[in-house]
Parts: C-alpha cells; sequence; structure tokens
C-alpha cells in the first residue's frame, strides 16, 4: 500500500515536471524560426530593415551563449552591423530627396550639412555642396527669399576651396539635382553666387564681391558673356569716381578754389576710376552689340559711356570716333581685376610763366571737370559745359543722362 502510494506520488511530480519543462519550452522561440525570420527581414530595402534589427537582438539575447550555434550567431552580428552603418546613411538620404522634392528648404538644408559632414572627404561632401549653393541661390534669385543666404555663400565658399585643393565630385556630374556638370562651371558659378550674394543680398557692395564676379568671366563662356556682371562692376566705379569727385570738390573749394598737390590726387584718381567704369561698361556694350534681344541695354550703356568719356577727358561734347576709340583701346586689353587698385591718372600741375616786361607772375588757371550725377537705380555720369575766367575756373553745371542703364537682374542659374 505504502509502496503503491509513493509510486503515485512519484508519478504526479514528473508529470507536473514534464509540464512544467514544456511550458517553458513553448515560451522560447525556435533558432530555426528566428533565423529564418532575420534572413526574410534583412532582405528589405535599405533604410526600412529595422525589424532585422529587433529579430537579431532577440536572437543574440536567447541563444548568444549557445556554442552549437556559433555560426548562425556570428552571421547574424555581422549582418546586423552592416545594417546598422547602412540603413541610417539611407535613411538620410531618402530624407534629401524627399526634402527636395517637397521643397521643404529648412528640412533640406539641415539634411544637407549632416551629409557634408559625414561624408567629408569622400567626394558626395562636394556634390552636396555644391548642390546647397545652387539652391540657395536659386531661392535667393527666383524666390526672393533671403533666409539662406549666409548659408549659400558658406556652401559655395567651401566648395570652392574643396576644388581648389583637387577634390572631385563622386556623381561625375558635379552636384545633385540640376547639377553643374563640369568643373569649370562649377567654378564659374560658384564665384558668381558668391559675389551675387554679397553685392545684392548681404549689401556688400565691394571689391571683394565684384572680385568674386569678375572670376567666374575668367572661367566660363557662360558667365564671361553674362553683360550683368560688367554693368555690376561699371556702375560700382561709377560711384566710386562720383564719390572722389566730390571729395575734390570740398577740398577745391578749402583751399580757395585753387588745386594743389591734395587735390590733383584725388582728380587723377576720380579719372582712372572713371577709366575702370568705362571698362566695365564698354564689355557690357561689346557683348550688347551681337544680340538683338539686349538692343534697349546696348543703347543705354552707349549713352552712359559718352557721358563717362566727357567727365574723363574733362569734354563739354565729344565725337563718337572719339569714344569708340577710347572703348575700343580699353576692352582690347585684359580686363583689370575690380579688387585692385586703381592707377590714378597724372593731373600736371599748370605751368607758370614770367614776363620780362614787368614783375608779375601769371598763373594759368586750373581747368574744372564736369560733375558726375547721380540717377537711379544705376548712377550716370553727366555731359557739362565748362567755363573759365581769366582768374579763377567757375563750377561746372551738371545734367543728368536721359537714358540710365537700368539695374541688372542675374541671370537664373536654371537657365545655364
Amino acid at each position: 500500500m505504502k509502496t503503491l502510494f509513493r509510486v503515485l506520488v512519484l508519478g504526479i511530480l514528473l508529470t507536473a515536471f514534464s509540464a512544467l519543462t514544456f511550458g517553458q519550452d513553448t515560451q522560447k522561440p525556435d533558432l530555426a524560426t528566428l533565423f529564418d525570420k532575420f534572413k526574410t527581414e534583412a532582405k528589405a530595402a535599405c533604410g526600412s530593415r529595422d525589424a532585422a534589427l529587433t529579430t537579431g537582438k532577440q536572437i543574440i539575447e536567447l541563444y548568444g551563449g549557445d556554442e552549437l550555434n556559433k555560426d548562425v550567431i556570428d552571421y547574424v552580428k555581422k549582418r546586423m552591423a552592416t545594417i546598422e552603418k547602412e540603413d541610417p546613411v539611407c535613411k538620410r538620404n531618402a530624407a534629401y530627396d524627399e526634402a527636395y522634392k517637397a521643397k521643404n528648404w529648412d528640412k533640406f538644408f539641415t539634411v544637407s550639412k549632416d551629409i557634408i559632414n559625414a561624408e567629408n572627404g569622400t567626394g558626395l561632401d562636394l556634390d552636396v555642396l555644391l548642390t546647397a549653393a545652387s539652391v540657395g541661390f536659386d531661392r535667393a534669385a527666383v524666390d526672393k527669399v533671403t533666409t539662406y543666404n549666409n548659408d549659400t555663400v558658406n556652401f559655395a565658399k567651401t566648395a570652392l576651396q574643396k576644388i581648389d585643393s583637387g577634390k572631385t565630385s563622386k556623381t561625375g556630374k558635379w552636384g545633385v539635382f540640376v547639377p553643374f556638370g563640369t568643373k569649370d562651371a562649377a567654378q564659374s558659378w560658384l564665384n558668381y553666387i558668391i559675389g551675387w550674394e554679397m553685392y545684392y543680398q548681404l549689401n556688400q557692395k565691394n571689391k571683394e564681391a565684384l572680385g568674386y564676379m569678375y572670376k567666374s568671366t575668367l572661367i566660363s563662356t557662360e558667365k564671361k558673356n553674362d553683360t550683368t556682371i560688367y554693368t555690376n562692376i561699371g556702375s560700382y566705379f561709377f560711384d566710386e569716381a562720383s564719390k572722389l569727385y566730390e571729395d575734390y570738390l570740398a577740398k577745391r573749394k578749402a583751399n580757395n578754389n585753387e588745386d594743389n598737390d591734395e587735390t590733383r590726387a584725388l582728380l587723377g584718381l576720380a579719372r582712372g576710376t572713371a577709366d575702370r567704369a568705362a571698362d566695365a561698361f564698354g564689355r557690357a556694350y561689346k557683348i550688347a552689340s551681337t544680340d538683338p534681344k539686349l538692343a534697349t541695354l546696348k543703347t543705354s550703356v552707349a549713352k552712359t559711356l559718352t557721358d563717362l568719356y566727357k567727365f574723363r577727358f574733362n569734354l563739354a561734347d565729344a565725337k563718337q570716333v572719339d569714344v569708340d576709340k577710347y572703348i575700343a583701346d580699353l576692352v582690347a586689353k585684359p580686363m583689370p581685376d575690380p579688387s585692385t587698385a586703381v592707377t590714378p591718372v597724372v593731373v600736371e600741375a599748370p605751368a607758370t610763366t614770367t614776363t620780362t616786361s614787368t614783375t608779375t607772375t601769371t598763373t594759368t588757371p586750373a581747368t574744372t571737370v564736369a560733375k558726375p550725377t547721380t540717377t537711379t537705380p544705376v548712377k550716370q555720369p553727366t555731359s557739362s559745359t565748362t567755363t573759365t575766367s581769366t582768374t579763377e575756373a567757375t563750377t561746372a553745371t551738371t545734367t543728368k543722362p536721359a537714358t540710365p542703364v537700368k539695374k541688372p537682374l542675374p541671370k537664373k542659374k536654371g537657365t545655364r
């Protein structure tokens, strides 16, 4: 009886233990099943393999210490490492594409910066820099959005530095969306974008900005024939000539309306600056002369050039043949870099003569110059009649040119 009881109790305990063990096994997924699931999920597109990572982690947690399945565990670990490296890049690239297509420019520039930093030195960073500079320029020039101006300049300058150091495009197209196509085109446009952004968007109307525009004409045929570059440069130097002349007049007046070394130096610098303006406008005129669509610009620039000639040589009137020769001589030479110093025109001191019949010394009166005046939006020199008396020169009267040169607009990059 006792033996039977003991046998029954032992049977009950064994049954209970078997049931417990079986229950625990059903809670632990089979490795083969998990591995098949992992392999299927790992075949998903790059950037869409989060499920595979989740399953892989489960396999390692449950079976990581199983020496019998070491090969399977090692494979899972290696495959997970690849996914963890590749998927963030694919997600980032997808976000980049989506932001551009959706015109979500804030996100686009944020992701662009992430890619530039992550891909530094791979070549892809250069392509993204080129695209960011291009997109930023279009936002300002086409959409009139000024939010990204500083970033655009930084993108373009960084891209130029990389190109100058020998870096090249990873895509081979020099950009991602609407690529520049060639290295020369990229360099030319980058210089133009920097100069245009500085000059028109960041209000840095200085020689540095003009220098970038000028450099763009030396690289690409397209920018070499962009009249807006030359009218920008011409307008700047006209403004500078006007300021110098105003300074000249003020100092001459303070010197009893007589010239001295200081005033002659100012006048010479004003005339040299006028030469720079005429050089730039002359190149715009030459280009406009070959394009019927630029007939209006040609007419306006022709008037400006005549007025500049009269100011430069202190003439009340000018023959067209003389103006043409003056301009032809200027543009026949390489264009001066606008960032370099202007060469002044030498203004000679008046000659003095002494008569033998008397002790009176007569000084030849200084000749005054025609004062350039301003018009909106581009300042122009003016024509005037200069008169002198027997004792001193009188101030010249001025008139505004009839046809001012209109403010040049940028050529949209998308039209290249």
